[in-house]
């Protein structure tokens, strides 16, 4: 438990994941008494919109999130009652906002092409562990005074939920008291989008509130047990997720779900139990979650800790560092999408604890500079491909096809890890120079040989992965860019775009038509099919290593020998 609470990143997420929780089990309460439920999922759908659209504003995504659920929360506030027709007016809505939310994001695809399935999955999902500290003090802070101005209203909030009525008889502000409501579940909702995301928001809200009503029908100790449960739950979830490499998220909703489960079945059964007794339950449990056995401590006495996000990174990492360097790579799934990659609790802490970490960047693998900032280290050395070549957000990300930038790459790590491992740089310099001479050179003479054979030729494809060899090789990439980076960002290509593909394969205007075979869906396999009918040969890539267990150059020199033999040999 110690070392999980050593790093910054657990840290936040519990500080945060805390705060965020207490308000959301207090505002939750309310939100089940008052069958406010419809409003908070809706809130949710609002935050992915709003995030998207104060992005393309170029604005911070906290400021679209709170922005617009404050603003469709006031507006739900003139809608009055609580009726069918008032859900079916808010159902109505947020369709349409959700719809406006597909549009933001394939605005933002197309200006910003790196960054967009990792913002969207973010949201959607949340991304506790990766919080910047301007998201810990927003979240924080505004979790407390949520907190606060809920329990400061809760007694003529509850008079106003129970009978309204009788309130407004008495002469309580009902009209005000259920806009301020309002505000309060949009700002409960846009800051738990960070712990949970928009799609899990039950999970938080209301779930932690419906299992207290299960338990008592007490209004001041269910509010206080829905508070405590949401807290619980996510500071449980985030123990578990440390120690079993599986999403925050997913433990946050698991145990608040097998909490209503219990509380359903065996309602009778545990109100026999007293408080104290779940509590020092929940201790327990902490405390064998603390127990485990460490994760930690396995890096190699002498050796250079690196971790790569990608590993095609690491496997250049591996053979200019030799037995020098123990390399980590974390995506090595040939069937992962770095794009959506959700970071796990072992993977900040590989990163916090490496001396030398290498990101491909331009937006390729946005979760992990996230991580980075989340941890920071003295000393540790970070290596962002993209920079060394003044790519950014919205640039083609897949460096890793450039022959020339590869050669680059390989000089710098060796550079870095020089610096790192002074005694031992001109081993590392030595090496990397062989690398390129004896380990690439296969590489190089493949590429070299289809330069000097068919420099020129036209050629088409189906992501925006081939456009850098293609000015390696000489070949004449004719395929629309923007209907490569659409496809690579998985939105939509426009229907000009389509025909202009399809024109070029049945009129034979291409020599060979390459595609990603870990991308392909209905609609690039029907153009495989119709470039295999016309005799147009087709080759395979990859995004990252296959298998995964290949080297760099192997995986490259394969499928570059496949294009040489597709092209004519």
């Amino acid at each position: 438990m110690g070392q999980m609470l050593a790093l910054d990143f657990m840290r936040n997420a519990f500080v945060t994941g805390g705060c965020i929780a207490l308000a959301a089990g207090l505002v939750g309460y309310f939100v089940v008494l008052r069958n406010e439920v419809f409003t908070s999922d809706a809130l949710g759908h609002v935050a992915f919109t709003g995030s998207l659209g104060g992005l393309l504003a170029g604005l911070n995504l906290l400021v679209g999130v709170f922005g617009s659920c404050i603003a469709v929360a006031l507006a739900i506030g003139t809608f009055g009652g609580r009726g069918r027709g008032r859900d079916v007016a808010i159902g109505t809505i947020f369709a349409w906002v959700l719809g406006v939310g597909v549009l933001f994001l394939s605005l933002y695809t197309s200006a910003r092409s790196g960054a967009t399935g990792s913002v969207g999955i973010s949201v959607l999902f949340g991304s506790i562990l990766g919080l910047q500290q301007v998201q810990v003090v927003v979240g924080s802070i505004t979790g407390l005074a949520t907190a606060a101005v809920t329990l400061l209203v809760a007694r003529p909030l509850l008079f106003v939920t129970i009978d309204p009525d009788v309130a407004t008889a008495r002469g309580v502000p009902t009209r005000a008291l259920t806009a301020l409501f309002m505000v309060l579940v949009a700002v409960t909702v846009a800051e738990s989008v960070q712990a949970v995301g928009a799609l899990l928001i039950f999970g938080l809200m209301v779930t932690p509130a419906a299992i207290a009503q299960n338990l008592t029908a007490r209004p001041w100790l269910g509010m206080g047990l829905s508070a405590l449960i949401a807290v619980a739950v996510v500071w449980l979830g985030l123990v578990l997720s440390f120690y079993v490499s599986y999403p925050s998220s997913f433990f946050i909703t698991a145990l608040a779900f097998a909490g209503y489960l219990i509380s359903q079945l065996g309602r009778r059964i545990v109100l026999r139990l007293p408080i104290k007794s779940v509590a020092v339950a929940a201790a327990l449990l902490l405390s064998a979650c603390g127990l485990s056995q460490s994760p930690t401590g396995n890096a190699e006495s002498g050796k250079v800790r690196v971790v790569a996000a990608e590993n095609f990174w690491g496997s250049i990492t591996a053979q200019v560092g030799g037995s020098r360097v123990q390399v980590t790579s974390i995506i090595v799934n040939p069937d992962t999408d770095p794009h959506s990659y959700e970071a796990t609790p072992g993977d900040a802490r590989l990163i916090a604890q490496a001396q030398y970490v290498i990101l491909n960047g331009a937006g390729y693998d946005a979760w992990a500079p996230k991580l980075i900032g989340a941890n920071p280290v003295a000393g540790r050395t970070v290596l962002t491909v993209a920079d060394l070549f003044g790519k950014k957000e919205g640039d083609n990300p897949h460096l890793w096809y450039s022959p020339a930038y590869v050669d680059q790459v390989i000089d710098r790590i060796a550079s870095d890890l020089g610096k790192i491992d002074f005694a031992n740089a001109s081993v590392f310099t030595q090496q990397a120079a062989q690398y390129w001479t004896v380990g690439l050179k296969d590489y190089h003479d493949t590429i070299g040989a289809i330069r000097q054979k068919h420099a020129g030729t036209k050629v088409g494809a189906t992501e925006s992965i081939f456009s850098y060899l293609a000015d390696g090789t000489g070949l004449d990439l004719v395929t629309p860019y923007s209907y490569l980076n659409a496809i690579s960002e998985g939105t939509d290509p426009s229907a000009a775009d389509k025909a202009e593909v399809e024109s070029q394969i049945a009129s034979r205007a291409i020599r060979v038509f390459l595609f990603n075979s870990q991308n392909s869906t209905p609609d690039i396999q029907g153009l495989v099919d119709k470039a295999t009918s016309k005799r147009i040969p087709v080759v395979k890539m990859t995004e990252t290593l296959t298998p995964a267990g290949a080297t760099f150059q192997d995986w490259q020199t394969a499928q570059l020998k496949d294009l040489l033999q597709a092209l004519g040999g």
